[in-house]
């Protein structure tokens, strides 16, 4: 199905370069399966220009369509796009793939993935920890799930108190604590004076959990501030990856090897369902951030308030976990997220296996029967064989 092709170096076969391979769902309703066309031309040369350009050099950086089918519903294609036209960046390739086309109603991209000799140790990293490598590191067993909470009301809480909860809740079975998305301190010096003192506290009392500080992206010096939280003993890293901007978490794992949580933050604003999301959640939420290099990507559950649909949550639980040729990164841990309560950890456990981190806020620190009493229900679910 490709006799609308009008440019046939389209269709030509890959050259051995590098690619990023992008999925596009089209409105058969709205377009004519020729956009398929323009997309391949005008979001990776801009356009077929021969008195600009010699062909030559077109021809090695034109993307080229991989594959297309359709029916009545939709049009669907691959297309690859060489790392010669977007150097191993991944905002890059965003705006690529999807910044003009954004504009186009019922245009979705589907689905990404890359040639293996897209990673390098430099610049395409992916994620440092395993499931496995980041059970080790919190001391938890193996092929056991793992318990995250969310230090709430983090935003009002000094760093006294944050560590305070933080050794109630380690020393009762939790795994890892991080902050909330939403604080942002006015000073650096703050995140640095919590790090340090739960950092001291842990190495008195010999505590595995980790704690994910909350990584302010702010101007040009979030790398120097990254550093700097290092230094003072910080264990991890939580990112509002989306917000900040895919490559802030690119060059971050760059520069540290500790974990690196990435959030949720505005992926919403893109649609959560198979039909109507302009970009699907597999992309943002598992396949972009794990190429970026995060261990651990947080997104909403299906049991809890925001409720996603399980079948797109197992798909991006999928997508954070396979590894393939296509994918020989690390695989990174899924945290279903967002209203969990510990009725929720028998439901999570049968839907996700053993491979996930159940992520719990209010559900352990506003539980009328305490912090420690809530940690020992969510754990007596994910312990069991």
């Amino acid at each position: 199905m490709v006799s609308f092709i009008k440019n046939k170096e389209l269709l030509s076969p890959l050259t051995k370069e590098a690619h990023a391979f992008a999925k596009f769902r089209i409105n058969a309703k709205k377009y004519s399966a020729s956009l398929i066309e323009e997309i391949a031309i005008g979001q990776s040369i801009g356009a077929w220009e021969e008195q600009h350009v010699e062909p030559r050099l077109l021809k090695t950086k034109v993307a080229k369509i991989i594959a297309c089918e359709s029916n009545e519903n939709f049009h669907e294609a691959t297309v690859a796009f060489p790392v010669n036209i977007w150097h191993r960046k991944l905002s890059w390739l965003f705006a690529i793939l999807f910044g003009k086309m954004s504009f186009y109603e019922g245009v979705q991209l589907n689905s990404v993935w890359f040639s293996p000799d897209c990673f390098d140790e430099e610049n395409l990293i992916g994620p440092k920890y395993s499931p496995q490598s980041l059970r080790s590191l919190v001391g938890a067993k193996k092929d056991s799930p793992l318990l995250m909470g969310i230090l709430k009301p983090n935003v009002a809480m000094s760093a006294e108190k944050i560590s305070q909860l933080f050794l109630e809740a380690s020393e009762a079975g939790t795994h890892i604590l991080k902050d909330d998305e939403i604080r942002h301190d006015n000073s650096p010096l703050e995140a640095i004076k919590r790090v340090e003192i739960i950092a001291n506290e842990s190495a008195k009392r010999n505590i595995k959990s980790i704690y994910a500080v909350h990584l302010q992206i702010e101007g040009t010096k979030y790398i120097e501030h990254a550093k700097r939280l290092i230094d003072a003993g910080a264990q991890s890293f939580l990112i509002n990856t989306w917000t900040s901007g895919i490559e802030c978490l690119q060059e971050i794992r760059k520069v540290t090897n500790i974990p690196i949580l990435s959030h949720p933050s505005l992926v919403g604003a893109f649609g959560l369902s198979e039909e109507n999301s302009t970009i699907h959640p597999r992309v943002t939420l598992a396949q972009f951030i794990r190429a970026a290099g995060a261990d651990l990507s947080l997104f909403p559950s299906p049991y809890g308030k925001l409720g996603l649909e399980k079948s797109i949550a197992l798909e991006i639980a999928n997508c954070c976990l396979t590894k393939n040729e296509n994918w020989p990164i690390q695989p990174m841990m899924p945290v279903p997220s967002a209203g969990i309560k510990p009725e929720h950890a028998p439901l999570a456990k049968k839907d996700f296996g053993n491979d996930f981190v159940l992520n719990a806020g209010t559900g352990i620190f506003s539980s009328p029967e305490g912090i420690q009493k809530s940690i020992e229900k969510f754990r007596e679910e994910l312990d069991k064989t």
